[in-house]
């Protein structure tokens, strides 16, 4: 039996379009870091509080503690964007900056993360509960919160110096993830600004 002109075409294109492999591009994600670093001109202070300020890693709220950037979009509406990332976890970056800002200002002789061996006289704690872009406030803006606790004394005897909560924001000229990490990194500095003010006026000098 002989198969007509026409079938035998489309045949040809349905068993080539089988052998064809289809293939998509996969979206990839893009990966950013705060990098806060303390202002390069800004003044240290001359004579560092004697001793050594343990800083422990930062606790970071649950709906931010993944590595995806956080957007409010409405009242009691969040989203997580899947495909803009932080490199590290937000607890480690933080930290990780915040351990750098505090030696750059010299604040005390040493400051050290709790790997070290060396005997410490004062612990600073911190809990992140905001870094997000709120989309649902006009305009939208980067909101950052953290609240620290200075405690001094080393074994069951620590008092504590204090505890403080700070809310820094900073207006977002668009809705883009770049532009959301450089408010996030204008909005932390502001933290660590006043934190470090506060600190300051805290420790005793020599």
């Amino acid at each position: 039996m002989r198969i007509p002109v026409t079938l035998a075409a489309i045949l040809a294109l349905v068993c080539a379009a089988a052998c064809v492999k289809l293939e998509r591009q996969p979206v990839e994600k893009r990966f950013y870091a705060l990098e806060v670093a303390r202002p390069a001109g800004a003044e240290a202070a001359q004579a560092p509080a004697p001793g050594v300020l343990l800083v422990r890693r930062l606790h970071v709220s649950p709906r931010l503690s993944g590595k995806e950037l956080v957007y409010r979009t409405a009242p009691s509406v969040w989203s997580a964007d899947y495909y803009n990332v932080y490199f590290v976890s937000p607890a480690d970056m933080l930290t990780q900056d915040l351990r750098a800002w505090l030696a750059s200002a010299r604040l005390c002789s040493e400051v050290v993360d709790p790997s070290s061996l060396a005997a410490h006289q004062y612990i600073l704690e911190g809990n992140v509960t905001s870094l997000h872009g709120d989309l649902a406030e006009k305009p939208a803006q980067a909101v950052v919160e953290m609240q620290f606790l200075l405690l001094k004394g080393g074994g069951d005897e620590r008092a504590v110096l204090m505890t403080k909560q700070y809310r820094r924001s900073a207006p977002l000229a668009s809705n883009s993830p770049q532009e959301l990490v450089r408010a996030q990194r204008e909005a932390v500095a502001a933290v660590y600004a006043a934190l470090e003010a506060d600190l300051r006026a805290v420790l005793p000098r020599k």
